[in-house]
C-alpha cells in the first residue's frame, strides 16, 4: 500500500501562478468585483446627473396651468412672454452685462403684502458645438427670478452671504436675519433700481412663487429704514 501523501490539485486550483508566485484566486475575484462596482457606480452617477439635469430643465403642462391659475387667484397679470422684460436687470450675473430685447417668460406682475411684485423665467441661450461635424446646438439655461419693490432706491448692492452687507445695511438687524433664517441659505439678493430681487437656476414653478416672494418681503421688513433715507 502506498502511504505517500497525495498531491492536492484542489488546493492548487485555488491559486494563480504569477511570476512563480502563488496568489490566492480570491484576491483576483475581489479585485474583479471591485472593478465592476466602481464602473457601476460611475455609470449610475452619470445616469443620475443626466436625469437630474433633464428634470431641472423640464416642466409639465400641469405646472404651467397651475402657474397661470396662481396668478389669476391673486389678481396678478400673466404674460407668456414680455419682450425686453429682462433688460432692466443687466449688469450682474446671471443676466448679461448688456441686454437689448431679452424676453422675460411666464412673466407675472401684481401686488403682494402691500408691495409690487414680479416673477418670471429668464432663459440664457448659448450656441454650443454638438456631436457631429459642423453641428451647432442651442443650450438653454433657465433661471427663476423674483422681485419686490423697495421703499426707496439705493446704489446697487449684491449680497451672496450676510458678510457681504456693508454701509447702511450693516447695522446688524438684516445680517442677523440672514444668518438665522434657513430660507436665506445660499440665496443671492440684489438691491437695485427700487427693487429687491433673488433668483435660482431652474424652471419657474408655482410651488416656488409665494415662498420666494414672502421671503423677499421678510428681508425688507428686517432692512433698516435708514437705508432708504
Amino acid at each position: 500500500m502506498n502511504n505517500e501523501a497525495p498531491s492536492r490539485p484542489a488546493e492548487r486550483r485555488r491559486v494563480v501562478i504569477v511570476n512563480d508566485r502563488e496568489i490566492p484566486r480570491r484576491y483576483f475575484l475581489l479585485a474583479g468585483t471591485g472593478i465592476v462596482v466602481l464602473f457601476a457606480g460611475a455609470f449610475g452617477g452619470i445616469v443620475w446627473a443626466s436625469w437630474s439635469s433633464v428634470r431641472k430643465d423640464s416642466r409639465s403642462d400641469e405646472e404651467l396651468s397651475r402657474l397661470t391659475a396662481l396668478a389669476s387667484e391673486h389678481g396678478w397679470t400673466y404674460k407668456a412672454q414680455d419682450a425686453g422684460g429682462v433688460d432692466r436687470y443687466e449688469g450682474v450675473a446671471p443676466f448679461p452685462n448688456l441686454s437689448s430685447g431679452l424676453s422675460a417668460w411666464d412673466d407675472i406682475e401684481g401686488r403682494h403684502r402691500g408691495r409690487s411684485i414680479r416673477c418670471f423665467e429668464y432663459r440664457d441661450e448659448e450656441t454650443v458645438r454638438s456631436a457631429g461635424p459642423k453641428r451647432l446646438d442651442t443650450k438653454t439655461t433657465y433661471y427663476s427670478v423674483f422681485s419686490v419693490t423697495t421703499p426707496g432706491t439705493v446704489p446697487r448692492a449684491v449680497v451672496h452671504e450676510p458678510g457681504d452687507l456693508d454701509g447702511k445695511f450693516a447695522d446688524g438687524k438684516l445680517e442677523n436675519f440672514l444668518r438665522t433664517d434657513p430660507r436665506a441659505d445660499g440665496v443671492p439678493l440684489r438691491f437695485d433700481k427700487g427693487e429687491l430681487i433673488t433668483w435660482f437656476e431652474g424652471r419657474l414653478r408655482p410651488t416656488d412663487v409665494l415662498p420666494k416672494l414672502n421671503f423677499l418681503c421678510d428681508v425688507l421688513e428686517h432692512t433698516p429704514t435708514s437705508v432708504w433715507d
